[in-house]
């Protein structure tokens, strides 16, 4: 077993930072801008490294992205209805709605960081004091990935001296065929849930659920992506509700048969927001190909999208003396 390494560089004529974690098992890059995950390097079955995230071929291409490339977002991820709660109005930069923390949110900040290393991890803490997202605050917030053999944890805390609101997410795009060779409806997905939120037409949830038994797809079986855009020809854009999710139990499965890859994804998030970028044609360029329909999976562990208005269903409320803390473990194997 040769020893865990940590390097950091910066990127000449930006304030770009990039960090790269490195074990027998993984190698991930990750970047100071938006608290990124920008490359996993994982094993095939037949022992190849490769990258199994859809990334940025050129790191200033980064600095223009608009599409969350493992972008940490927040402070809050997905719609907020007409961008308002309470007596709190926030930008509109999704038709009448805010998303993602908007223009200015934790995806578009350069964060502070810090590596360490311990007898059985490695890894970096990425630090912000959010003033300029327009949320009430300032939200003081880390981000910090753990690498500790097969898995990689992100860990997000957050805390404010007001009273505000906080739902952050981790918006990696996965294709675990290696490089980007093949698309997703290559993969297989296992999701163990309860059901699917309702959305209306503008992807804001009813409040309504929509149970497991009622789907076209029985999600908890391993199931091709090419049955499932079948049954969603539009795709996948959906709020998967997650049944007693927590660390200790699996909530995902994505496997890809050609390379042997699977990840396995355990999380304290009571939903997952999986988007399969059906329909996304784009004039950028990740893993030496323009972007294109069904080319990734975003996988966003989070709280249920737009609670501020559907208060039966829990809250992403930040109180004064709070810290709101939300884990996600990535584990990645071959076969």
């Amino acid at each position: 077993m040769s020893e865990p390494t940590i390097s950091v560089c910066s990127v000449p004529k930006t304030r770009l930072k990039k960090i790269t974690l490195k074990n027998d098992y993984l190698t991930v890059v990750l970047l100071n801008y938006g608290a990124r995950l920008h490359q996993i390097f994982a094993p095939d079955k037949n022992g190849r490294m490769e990258n199994i995230l859809l990334s940025y071929d050129h790191l200033d291409d980064v600095l223009a992205d608009k599409s969350y490339f493992g972008a940490t977002v927040g402070p809050v991820a997905g719609r907020i209805r007409n961008g308002s709660w309470d007596q709190h109005q926030l930008e509109k930069n999704c038709g009448d709605h805010h998303i993602h923390g908007g223009s200015d949110g934790w995806s578009f900040q350069y964060w502070e960081v810090e590596i360490f290393k311990t007898p059985v991890a490695i890894g970096v803490v990425f630090y912000l004091k959010d003033t300029s997202s327009g949320y009430p605050g300032p939200i003081t917030t880390t981000v910090t990935y753990r690498l500790i053999n097969d898995t990689l944890e992100w860990t997000t805390t957050a805390s404010s001296d007001c009273e505000t609101i906080c739902n952050p997410t981790n918006h990696a795009y996965f294709n675990l065929s290696g490089d980007g060779k093949r698309d997703i409806d290559t993969h297989r997905l296992t999701v163990y849930l309860d059901g699917l939120l309702a959305l209306d037409t503008e992807k804001l949830p009813t409040g309504k659920l929509i149970e497991q038994e009622k789907l076209p797809v029985r999600f908890k079986q391993p199931t091709s992506m090419k049955e499932i855009f079948s049954h969603f020809p539009n795709g996948l854009d959906d709020v998967f509700v997650l049944h007693n999710p927590r660390l200790s139990k699996t909530s995902l499965v994505l496997a890809e048969k050609e390379s042997g890859r699977q990840l396995s994804i355990a999380t304290t998030n009571k939903s997952m927001v999986l988007f399969s970028t059906t329909g996304f044609d784009a004039d950028l360029v990740l893993n030496g190909k323009k972007m294109h329909s069904n080319y990734g999976l975003a996988i966003e562990p989070q709280e249920f999208p737009d609670l501020v208005h559907l208060p039966d269903l829990g809250s992403i409320s930040l109180h004064p003396g709070q810290e709101r803390i939300s884990q996600t473990i990535y584990q990645f194997s071959a076969h």
